[in-house]
């Protein structure tokens, strides 16, 4: 199979998996109502409202009655379809505003918080794990493996309330919160650059040590397992030195396993850090989530899944094709 093949294989897969996570989406949010006769209508709208505003904001929304049969289903199901391909989310049960525009207003927040979290993470764990690597069944092999999993093993709430206490309270020297778009920023855009990076750096560092371990251990397992392959023993059979053997042979195929949990995890950028975005008080789609989820307001929730869903369809898709790019015998798998 060429690689033209293996990408229209690939594509094809990914297109069918994008139609069953909009059908499980929909039915997901709409579960009480189908099955248990639980109207969001009776619990969100305002009282006293008019029957014709009632039923607009119910189309508007997608909202199926209690006991609405098979063709009022459909209708709202196909409703839906076509909202979601077109980013249209509808509007929030707790804000009444539309959550595109919740989404566009903390999506930055995340993407930059992340981002930066997950690109520190690669590079800390890539170069760790090839130090632990080069240095297999020493003291500094097993030093780093015991940090790594330290780290790794404690829950990352935890690691940011102390790290707020310490670096917060007592020693003052990052802010208590999170959240520098809640108030007006400053008018001078470079104090407004700096006060965002003092916000940024304790979440952006705790997401960083917490998740390192995984790439790290990866990338070290996945160097030694290459060490042991026949062209390696040739290479030292030639007299190559080892840091030529480490950075010129053995590095390019170890570092393929890493391609895919580089880029499942940069797939869930979008969703933020659920847990480090509500304990530092981070305006992120994180906490949005964990505040939609608490307070029922599923078309938020909804518009939330599908996107990580497409996100992480994309991030496999892309992953695969790097595999193909970089390993010609996984087309032929």
């Amino acid at each position: 199979m060429g690689l033209r093949e293996y990408i229209l294989k690939r594509s094809i897969n990914s297109i069918i998996l994008f139609f069953a996570v909009l059908i499980f989406n929909f039915f997901l949010f709409r579960i009480p109502t189908f099955f248990f006769g639980v109207d969001p209508a009776d619990l969100y709208m305002q009282a006293g409202m008019e029957p014709e505003t009632l039923e607009y904001l119910r189309s508007a929304w997608g909202i199926p009655q209690p006991g609405a049969g098979p063709s009022e289903w459909f209708g709202h199901f196909i409703r839906y379809i076509g909202n979601m391909v077109t980013l249209n989310f509808g509007f929030s049960f707790r804000s009444f505003r539309p959550v595109a525009q919740e989404i566009a207003l903390r999506l930055p927040n995340t993407l930059i918080l992340l981002g930066t979290a997950s690109m520190l993470m690669v590079l800390l764990g890539l170069v760790v794990g090839i130090i632990a690597a080069s240095k297999h069944g020493t003291k500094t092999d097993v030093s780093l493996i015991t940090v790594a999993l330290s780290f790794y093993s404690l829950p990352i709430f935890w690691l940011g309330i102390l790290s707020l206490v310490i670096f917060g309270f007592y020693l003052d020297l990052v802010p208590l919160t999170g959240g520098t778009i809640s108030y007006p920023p400053p008018t001078d855009p470079l104090m407004y650059v700096l006060d965002y990076l003092h916000h940024l750096a304790l979440p952006a560092t705790v997401l960083t040590i917490g998740g390192f371990g995984s790439y790290m251990l990866l990338m070290r397992n996945s160097l030694i397992d290459v060490m042991t392959e026949d062209y390696i023993i040739t290479a030292k059979a030639k007299g190559l030195d080892n840091r030529t053997i480490l950075y010129r042979h053995a590095l390019k195929n170890a570092i393929l396993p890493m391609i895919t949990l580089i880029a499942m995890n940069f797939a869930f950028i979008v969703s933020g850090a659920v847990l480090t975005e509500t304990v530092f008080s981070w305006y992120g789609m994180g906490r949005y989530l964990y505040e939609s989820l608490f307070a029922q307001d599923w078309p938020s929730s909804q518009a939330i899944f599908f996107i990580i869903a497409i996100c992480v369809i994309a991030a496999n898709f892309i992953a695969d094709i790097l595999y193909a790019v970089l390993d010609p015998r996984v087309r032929y798998g």
